[in-house]
């Protein structure tokens, strides 16, 4: 997927409000949760990204995220347990199509957390903005051993597609279903 940057930075960024979750921007204060999330082995199992062994690595994590979404690449969020406040994953899009109504979605889970809704809550939010923001189709690359992100992204109505590990949502079909 070719990855090109969106206009209009102000409609793609924005705070947003689920159930159970609050997905933000990621800023300094956020290191030692996002340590916690991106240093923990089981959640790292099929993230694109090493196992992070100290602060420096959160800290350049947070300037490359900055780095991108200045430039309209990439747009990330951290996911805030409401109750807690803390940080407990992140999501985001990125690999937008020339044209922006299409890219690919991804997210990370710390794995204290997996199993219990966040993720689903989380992502369901997120799909709600995309589509408002007129993309029109989402893309999530997972791994064939991943069974967890499979099952959660075929919940929420991704279609495999064939020869591949590709799953496809469009958007404007399951929004308007919801």
């Amino acid at each position: 997927m070719r990855t090109v940057p969106i206009q209009q930075a102000h409609r793609v960024k924005a705070e947003i409000e689920s159930s159970k979750t609050i997905l933000k921007t990621l800023t300094a204060d956020d290191t030692n949760d996002l340590m916690n999330i991106y240093g923990d082995p089981d959640t790292m199992e099929f993230g694109s990204d090493p196992v992070f062994t100290s602060q420096d690595m959160v800290e350049q994590l947070l300037k490359s995220i900055a780095d991108f979404e200045k430039n309209g690449f990439s747009y990330e969020w951290g996911i805030v347990e409401k109750e807690t406040q803390r940080v407990i994953g992140t999501c985001g899009l990125h690999s937008f199509t020339p044209c922006r109504t299409r890219c690919e979605v991804g997210c990370l889970l710390n794995s204290d957390y997996w199993r219990l809704g966040y993720m689903s809550d989380a992502l369901t939010a997120l799909f709600s903005h995309a589509a408002s923001i007129d993309i029109t189709e989402l893309v999530a690359d997972i791994d064939s051993k991943n069974t967890r992100s499979i099952g959660l992204f075929t919940k929420l109505g991704f279609i495999r597609q064939p020869s591949s590990y590709l799953y496809i949502l469009p958007l404007r079909h399951a929004m308007r279903d919801k």
